[in-house]
């Protein structure tokens, strides 16, 4: 659906208004008095549900509040299409498979098309953790968005606000030849490794240490409020939506609540992850997504990789895949690797007998003390008291 059609149907439904009322539709609002004294309680309290429903092929489904909503709305178009407007923009198209997130007291608009009605699950969210919960989409410091005043921000708690954009340089350096896990026991050290691959060298971008926790995900100047999820990630929402509607239906009780609730973490986490890992690919103008990077690294964990091998894999530059890899995952991508081979390394440590030597070996390090020092910058502790450690 174009932006040109987008506008006709808005057009056309300033004129059609049908706020709700439709056929086998699905409606619950909880109670005021109830959700004030449920609210309090420390597993509700981050994230709850106060109204949702499911409207079948909502012909003439339209909804204003020029005020916004005290509440974040989450709707998900499970067939056909539509549209939504924030304040006095354009109207956007919504279609199958698409979820979008409307921040709290946020000016907006929304309905169906007429010649394609959706059919649309809906939930409205309220929490101290609101904001951290659906970080990204138009989340945060912004227009509209003042200081303390963001979407689910209580009265007499404090919310916390995302980092800002970081700046990432463009540039790496001819060292990115080298091959990440390959005769690392050259180096003496973790920044002599980091250096032959192009990290902490002047210029380069594929900055990071690991001996740092990673970085949160990079906010990006406009925070798209649409995601497209998956298949399998689009049946998760409506089973999340069937199993919390038939609780609740059950009644208001405290249990059912706190259940529902943690429902709702799931479902922020879900359009979280497909925001950051969408289906058509993390990197624009390519047919690629971030988990087919990581398999790729996954299936050559006992051998080695370089980032021209990713990036060429991912179809786009060396320097836009380390900045898109780092915004999806918080770790750059060698940090990554380096991470994913002793993941592996504590699987055998557990699972096999293999020496601390022979595991090393296997994993591409030459330098079995190495190994054993980045272990211990990665898990804590050395591979022997990894080892030793009670499990199960």
């Amino acid at each position: 659906m174009t932006k040109y059609m987008a506008q006709t149907i808005v057009n056309t439904m300033e004129k059609i208004r049908k706020p709700d009322g439709f056929k086998s539709e699905k409606l619950i609002v909880l109670p005021d008095h109830i959700l004030m004294e449920a609210s309090s309680h420390p597993l509700v309290r981050p994230l709850y549900v106060t109204d949702t429903g499911y409207f079948p092929r909502a012909l003439h489904h339209y909804r204003e509040r020029p005020e916004g909503s005290e509440a974040v709305i989450v709707i998900f178009c499970m067939e056909g299409e539509g549209w939504y407007r924030l304040g006095s923009g354009r109207a956007q198209p919504v279609g199958q498979g698409q979820a979008i997130v409307i921040p709290a007291r946020t000016p907006h608009a929304y309905g169906s098309s007429e010649e394609h009605p959706w059919s649309i699950y809906w939930w409205h969210f309220k929490g101290e953790q609101t904001e951290a919960f659906f970080e990204g989409f138009g989340m945060g410091p912004g227009p509209g968005h003042e200081s303390g005043h963001e979407s689910g921000h209580e009265p007499g708690h404090e919310s916390g606000h995302g980092p800002e954009a970081e700046e990432t340089s463009t540039h790496v350096s001819e060292s990115d030849e080298w091959n990440i896990g390959a005769s690392a026991g050259a180096a003496g050290s973790l920044s002599d490794v980091k250096t032959a691959l192009g990290v902490g060298a002047p210029g380069a971008s594929d900055s990071g240490d690991l001996t740092e926790p990673p970085s949160r995900p990079v906010k990006t100047a406009a925070a798209s409020l649409s995601v497209t999820l998956p298949p399998d990630k689009a049946r998760q929402l409506t089973e999340l939506f069937q199993e919390g509607y038939a609780l609740l239906e059950q009644g208001y009780t405290l249990n059912h609540i706190i259940y529902v609730s943690q429902l709702a973490h799931h479902l922020a986490a879900i359009l979280r992850l497909c925001r950051l890992q969408p289906q058509d690919g993390i990197f624009r103008h390519s047919q690629h997504d971030i988990t087919q990077t990581v398999r790729y690294m996954m299936d050559r964990l006992e051998g080695t990789v370089t980032l021209k091998q990713l990036a060429a894999q991912a179809r786009v530059s060396v320097p836009h895949f380390i900045q898109r890899f780092k915004e999806a995952t918080g770790y750059s991508p060698i940090d990554y690797y380096l991470r994913l081979k002793i993941q592996l390394a504590c699987r055998h440590l557990d699972l096999t007998g293999q020496s601390v030597k022979e595991i090393s070996h296997r994993l591409g390090f030459q330098d079995p003390y190495y190994f054993s020092r980045l272990f211990k910058k990665i898990m804590g502790k050395s591979p022997s008291e990894y080892r030793g450690t009670r499990k199960g």
